[in-house]
């Protein structure tokens, strides 16, 4: 009979050791399982946001190139139609002058500047010479009879045919500007010397820059009208 009892004992023993032991393993698997999902979850997310990255990144480098071809579509715009401010005061009387020559020719009046320079291959009038046309705007719009030429000049570089143009091109933007500012058209002429009437006889930059402008000549006045 204790042997009976002792045998039951064990086997019970071995029974609830068994147990203990598989419930031992299927927790460890358990917790293998969750890290190993944990880790899959995390290569997801690594992922996806290297996606969101890239996007980011594409997103941006289209933007930055839609400004650029903004910015190029702008200049292009001013390089057609030169930026006018609004007329400034000149210094000269609001009368009528009862000599325009003499105003034109006096080295204190900003009258007396009658060239626009240009950078290399362009036309659009820069800034620093916008006074200068609307001081010539002013006075032509307080003498309704005097008349100007605009003559369009280049330097040395080029073809005869693409100075002429470009000259033309150049003469024809201080036109379009004065007229913005409210000069009659047929007050104004232009005309394209293209590189056969220079400045300076130089041939370096310095020569070149000189010679590529635009002159503003008045009839009766100027040499040439």
């Amino acid at each position: 009979m204790n042997k009976v009892l002792i045998a039951i004992c064990v086997a019970m023993l071995v029974v609830t050791g068994c147990s203990s032991k598989g419930s031992s393993q299927q927790s460890k698997a358990n917790v293998e399982q969750r890290d190993l999902f944990d880790e899959k979850n995390k290569d997801e997310a690594a992922k996806q946001a290297k996606i969101q990255q890239e996007q980011d990144e594409l997103k941006r480098q289209m933007e930055e190139q839609k400004r650029k071809q903004d910015e190029a579509a702008r200049r292009a715009a001013e390089g057609e139609q030169p930026v006018v401010k609004p007329l400034p005061e000149t210094g000269m009387s609001e009368k009528s002058l009862s000599d325009p020559a003499t105003m034109l020719k006096d080295p204190s009046s900003p009258l007396s500047k009658r060239s626009i320079y240009y950078d290399f291959d362009a036309y659009n009038i820069k800034e620093e010479f916008q006074p200068v046309v609307e001081a010539h705007a002013k006075f032509l719009l307080e003498h309704k009879e005097m008349k100007i030429r605009v003559e369009g000049n280049c330097d040395e570089r080029g073809s005869r045919e693409y100075n002429l143009a470009l000259g033309q091109r150049r003469a024809d933007s201080v036109k379009r500007a004065l007229t913005l500012l409210g000069v009659p058209g047929k007050q104004i002429e232009t005309v394209s010397f293209g590189s056969e009437k220079p400045k300076s006889m130089g041939h370096d930059d310095d020569a070149w820059a000189e010679n590529r402008r635009s002159d503003l000549m008045y009839a009766g006045i100027d040499k040439g009208q």
